[in-house]
Order: structure tokens, then C-alpha cells, then sequence
């Protein structure tokens, strides 16, 4: 039996463009046009920013009573890195990377963790050039996610990630033992974050793309979930809405800082329907995309729908006669 694609849980709107130019999306049409497409989920994961958050939900309670099967989950894309890295220390000699994450929440107090990661992240954020960087430690994800877990989820993101980076040093490697030894260090992280997460709440993130690396990460996922049983889901890490969009979405990068390499990344980063994002898994059984689906759907069921939006209180002060 063939399942329909749920919808993606890694999008980015222009609230992504908060340190760098990143998106041309905007929340109201990633909304729309997931419904166009059919998709029952969407999930919103900006780099390092949840400032969006209420203006999402105005919009996601005008489309509720027309679309009530449809959900949204607010989520981070943090930047998971040692603990300790900062401006001073960082080397990339040595390994250190501003590692890409996701989070997403479950429920109201999920969200309220989230925030607290993104607070710590600012506190001790410093430039780079002129790039604001914004640490998340292992260390933070600790003290707020372990212990109090099941209220986030947590997923591998695309191959600027720990475990998509640390797979592809791992296949470049030619020592066998090496690689052998690499392998297990990957296998111990991700049982790393699952304990941190809780079992059933950290999913291993697989991406659309015809890049020979991303294929290789993706094949790999299989493989480590199966030793594992750890689940996998599939995104589109939408940072435009549509193909016909990449070239808008490639002039608006390169206008602010130049130069930069956008056609083989940024490639397959928008909302596809079940057919196109079928068209680069050709490698996948349909099982195995069948499962994607439906963890996917399974992530919907587990998140809430929960409110963020507080009454207006005025104090008033009694002035006296």
C-alpha cells in the first residue's frame, strides 16, 4: 500500500534571515500551500529564532475550523556545538563546528524548554566576521531536555549536522580500523541523544537531493537505524516554496553577501508533493518510505496543539486620595 508524504517538519521563513540571508518563505505560505499539496503537518524550524511563534498561531487558528486535520509544530534549529566553544576557543582544526539540530514541541512545556536552549544560546552568542553565532552545549541540552524529557523532539538535520558531517568523514576515511572505530563513536552519539530526548523522541533525519553525499547519509540512516531501532523521518528543509523558486531564492542570497554556492545545496529545499519527493528515493523500497511516513505522522500525533498567546494584564496602582 502506498502512503501519501505527511508533510515536512524542517521549513524556514524569512524570520531565518535574522543573522544571515537564508529564506524567501513566509509562514502564511508554507501554510497554504502544504495544504494545496495535501500535507496534515508543518513544522516551523528557524535558525536559532522562535520570534514568529505568535504570529503563526493568529494564522493557524483562521485555518483550523476549514482544516481542522491540519497541524503546525513550533520547533529551533539550533547550532549544537561542545560545551564551551566560544569565539576565543573555537577551532576548527580540531573538529568544532556550529552543528545543525532540530527541535520540536510536543507541548506547551516543550516549548518553554525550547525557549530556555534559545535564551542560553543568545547569553553567550559572539561574532564571527559578520556572523552572529549562537551556541547550543550539550551540556544545555541536558540540564533542560534530560531532565524533563518527552517534551521535545529532536531530529538529526540536514548534512551541515553532527551526524550527517560525521558520516561522510567516516566513508572518506581509508583506514578500515579507523573507520571502523569512527563508525562506533557515530553509533554512541545517537544513543547519546536518544537517552538525552527518551526513547521514541529522537528521530534520525533524512533529505531529498540527487547530491552523491546526501544519498550516502541517507542510505547510511537505514542502515543505523535498523542496528539501533531508532526512527528515521524524511524533510524537505524548505527554504523556498517551490521549484520554479530557486532562482528568486539563489539572487536573494548572493545580493547581500556576495558569492555563495547555492544551486547544489539549496537544491531540492522546498514543499514537494509525494511524487517529487519519491523521485529522489529511488533507492528506497516502498516500505521503507512507508515508514518515514508514517513516524512522520506519528510526530503529529505526539505534538499538541497548545497556545502561546497570553492575556494583556495592566497593573493598576492604588495612587491614593
Amino acid at each position: 500500500m502506498r502512503l501519501a508524504y505527511p508533510g515536512g517538519l524542517h521549513n524556514h521563513t524569512e524570520y531565518s534571515n535574522l543573522r544571515l540571508r537564508d529564506s524567501i518563505n513566509t509562514a502564511k505560505e508554507i501554510i497554504d500551500y502544504a495544504i494545496e499539496l495535501g500535507h496534515e503537518v508543518v513544522a516551523f524550524t528557524e535558525h536559532e529564532t522562535i520570534a514568529n511563534a505568535l504570529k503563526i498561531e493568529n494564522y493557524y487558528n483562521k485555518i483550523k475550523k476549514n482544516h481542522p486535520d491540519f497541524k503546525i509544530i513550533y520547533g529551533n534549529e539550533i547550532y549544537l556545538c561542545r560545551d564551551g566553544l566560544n569565539g576565543q576557543n573555537f577551532s576548527k582544526e580540531n573538529g568544532d563546528k556550529y552543528f545543525h539540530f532540530i527541535l520540536l514541541a510536543k507541548d506547551e512545556i516543550g516549548h518553554k524548554q525550547i525557549r530556555e536552549l534559545s535564551t542560553r544560546a543568545w547569553m553567550r552568542s559572539y561574532m564571527t566576521g559578520k556572523m552572529r553565532r549562537v551556541p547550543t552545549y550539550y551540556q544545555d541540552l541536558i540540564d533542560v531536555i534530560a531532565a524533563a524529557p518527552g517534551h521535545v523532539i529532536g531530529s538529526t538535520a540536514c548534512l551541515g549536522g553532527f551526524l550527517g558531517t560525521k558520516l561522510i568523514q567516516m566513508r572518506d576515511m581509508e583506514d578500515t580500523v579507523q573507520r571502523n572505530l569512527f563508525g562506533e563513536k557515530i553509533g554512541n552519539w545517537v544513543k547519546q541523544m536518544e537517552n538525552i530526548f527518551g526513547k521514541g523522541n529522537f528521530f534520525l533525519e533524512m533529505q531529498p537531493s540527487p547530491d552523491k553525499d546526501q544519498i550516502f547519509v541517507n542510505k547510511e540512516i537505514i542502515e543505523i537505524s535498523n542496528q539501533l531501532d531508532v526512527p528515521y523521518i524524511i524533510t524537505t528543509d524548505s527554504h523556498y516554496l517551490k521549484k520554479a523558486d530557486a532562482p528568486i531564492h539563489k539572487a536573494f542570497l548572493n545580493a547581500q553577501d556576495g558569492d555563495r554556492e547555492v544551486d547544489s545545496f539549496y537544491a531540492t529545499t522546498y514543499l514537494m508533493s509525494t511524487d517529487e519527493l519519491e523521485s529522489h528515493f529511488q533507492y528506497f523500497t516502498k516500505q521503507q518510505l512507508n515508514t518515514a511516513y508514517q513516524n512522520i505522522r506519528k510526530i503529529k500525533e505526539m505534538c499538541e496543539d497548545f497556545s502561546l498567546l497570553k492575556p494583556l494584564k495592566i497593573p493598576s496602582l492604588d495612587w491614593g486620595d
